[in-house]
């Protein structure tokens, strides 16, 4: 009842955002987001990020001055993810890998990075570090570890990134960490949106292997927009002090208990469940498009990505817009190789989001199907209107955030409703 009057309210007074608003949550609701970095947040999070915590703040004035709840979700992000220490202030994942940056490397230092990653953070006149790339051989689209190691070798980096953003396969991590402690660099690993397969241990955690750790919490872990640096405790006072050094030095508790309820929702049963369906459901995209006689990069897929070829003519960003006037968000890139003149056009999609909205498997080789005819097609007025009927029918009753990834039990448990809203809103964090 309370939403109902605060948005005939807004309407009222201010029907610009109000139009903004609904706009929003129209286009969320009536579209179907195959984007890796879209997905909603969990009730329980976006709950607490918009209850009364978010009119207090927490006050950072020295590295040594934690509160109880950024102590709570660090606590959760280490237990989750086996780390030996966690920052959880930065606000997203661009500030956490500046952090990270301007901790690891000085200006000139030479960074060896896949795809050149990270190198889109650096800007500006105090973060010019020379990067060098190692990526995938064309031929056989896999890394190739002796020529990684040899690039080591020769420009003798101070860091070493690998980001696996457009790669749907696990690899070896040792053979990384063998090749960064030979030239003395020290090894980062962005989780990206494997996060959640990553803390389920539905696939290999590279945490063990890295000196640091990112991942966003906003996208796989279902948590409020948010950067996370996992360390070793020998980095840890150095990382610490460059997160107040570079401006983090107050942070919201809204966003720290919405941090901490997903880092717990990512330990139950039905998140488990989800991080499965999620796999299936990649598997059962990639099956879809095959069937519809598109090209499959690195099939079968071992995380939530699949890589769609497209045709040497077509452009991935064109299509895309098509695809959204269907209302099937898809993301057109460029997959870099090891040889600069050798690049393929894709789309890069993934199973996080319409799991998230209860799409099963059977829904999943359907849309891959679909989006595999409309790639052959002309792509007209037509095949547009096609999509776009098969997209709406589907996703017509779907919620944003589905029931069954709720946790229940210890969770929902039956409380003294009272009792715990006093709690949240009075009680020492």
């Amino acid at each position: 009842m309370l939403d109902k009057k605060l948005f005939n309210s807004l309407k009222n007074f201010d029907p610009d955002l109000c139009d903004l608003l609904k706009y929003s949550l129209d286009r969320q609701i009536t579209s179907l987001s195959l984007i890796p970095t879209d997905n909603a947040a969990s009730p329980l999070s976006q709950y607490l990020k918009g209850s009364a915590l978010g009119n207090d703040f927490i006050g950072h004035n020295s590295v040594e001055h934690y509160s109880r709840l950024e102590k709570l979700a660090a606590q959760r992000a280490c237990d989750l993810f086996k780390a030996e220490h966690a920052i959880v202030r930065t606000g997203n994942l661009v500030a956490a890998s500046r952090v990270v940056l301007q901790a690891l490397v000085k200006p000139n230092d030479t960074i060896l990075s896949f795809n050149l990653r990270k190198s889109e953070h650096c800007t500006g006149s105090q973060m010019q570090y020379k990067f060098v790339k190692f990526a995938l051989e064309p031929d056989t689209l896999k890394l190739n570890f002796d020529k990684v190691r040899y690039l080591a070798m020769r420009n003798k980096p101070a860091l070493i990134i690998y980001s696996p953003v457009n790669y749907p396969h696990n690899i070896d991590y040792k053979k990384l960490r063998a090749i960064a402690d030979e030239v003395g660099a020290n090894l980062w690993i962005d989780l990206g949106q494997n996060s959640g397969l990553i803390a389920t241990g539905k696939i290999k955690s590279p945490v063990p292997y890295a000196d640091v750790a990112t991942f966003a919490a906003s996208d796989a872990l279902h948590g409020p927009q948010s950067g996370i640096i996992l360390s070793t405790n020998k980095l840890a006072d150095h990382l610490e002090k460059m997160v107040i050094e570079t401006g983090h030095v107050s942070l919201k508790k809204n966003v720290l208990a919405a941090l901490a309820i997903s880092f717990r929702e990512a330990t139950c049963e039905e998140y488990d469940d989800y991080s499965q369906q999620v796999l299936d459901n990649a598997r059962a995209l990639e099956k879809g498009l095959q069937q519809a006689g598109v090209e499959v990069l690195f099939a079968p897929t071992e995380n939530h990505l699949v890589i769609v070829r497209l045709r040497d003519n077509q452009d991935g960003e064109l299509i895309a817009d098509r695809l959204m006037q269907a209302g099937l968000l898809v993301k057109g890139e460029e997959l870099m190789t090891s040889n600069d003149n050798i690049t393929y056009p894709v789309l890069r999609l993934s199973s996080l989001d319409p799991t998230t909205r209860s799409l099963g498997a059977d829904d999943m080789f359907t849309v891959g199907l679909v989006l595999g005819e409309f790639l052959k097609s002309s792509q007209d007025a037509q095949a547009i209107k096609s999509v776009e009927s098969v997209v709406r029918e589907m996703v017509e009753d779907l919620p944003l955030f589905s029931e069954d990834w709720l946790p229940e039990g210890e969770v929902f448990r039956e409380v003294d409703v009272d009792l715990a809203l006093k709690t949240l809103v009075y009680g020492s964090f």
